[in-house]
């Protein structure tokens, strides 16, 4: 999901006529649908063919499927995307008007790459074949404090210009996705 709203935001600040006339409405519910479908899936396939009824040469391709996907297909589309827009809203000589919504999702982004992409290279080189003392572990611990650090993102950017942190949470989450 972080790749695919990279790529809408850049493109709505690159090409913003052409998002507005000519971009379908219904777009980003049908690549966030297809995403979760797709998510589904594989997570569906891996339970199947790693727990279910464990067949473990099939389920090490398929994880070292899901792991080149995320890996070497989104994280570098996210990078690319994230970079794009990054420069065009810092280095233009027009002002731009960041908002909330691109710090939260620069933060996001930020954390993403700090903590949940280590777990991934982790797996995939585990099923490589690379045994690394405690990986799964110090992955796994990185990719919670990811998810635990992302709706503090949300409250802390939804609140930073009153810097009143006496807000409700369902204030800062409106004022956070505002844009």
């Amino acid at each position: 999901l972080l790749t695919a709203i990279s790529i809408e935001r850049c493109l709505s600040v690159l090409s913003p006529i052409w998002c507005r006339t000519h971009r379908p409405k219904h777009l980003s519910a049908v690549v966030s649908g297809l995403l979760w479908a797709l998510s589904l899936l594989l997570n569906t396939l891996g339970y199947v063919l790693c727990t279910a009824r464990p067949s473990p040469r099939v389920c090490q391709h398929l994880l070292i499927t899901i792991g080149a996907l995320d890996f070497l297909v989104c994280t570098p589309l996210m990078l690319l995307f994230s970079l794009t827009l990054f420069l065009r809203v810092k280095c233009s000589s027009q002002p731009f008007q960041t908002g909330r919504l691109f710090t939260v999702i620069m933060l996001t982004i930020l954390l993403f790459l700090i903590f949940a992409v280590p777990l991934s290279i982790l797996i995939l080189l585990d099923f490589l074949g690379h045994k690394f003392l405690y990986s799964p572990e110090i992955g796994f611990v990185l990719s919670c404090v990811n998810s635990t650090l992302n709706p503090v993102i949300y409250f802390l950017v939804g609140s930073y210009r009153d810097r009143k942190f006496r807000l409700t949470l369902r204030l800062a989450f409106q004022r956070a996705f505002q844009d």
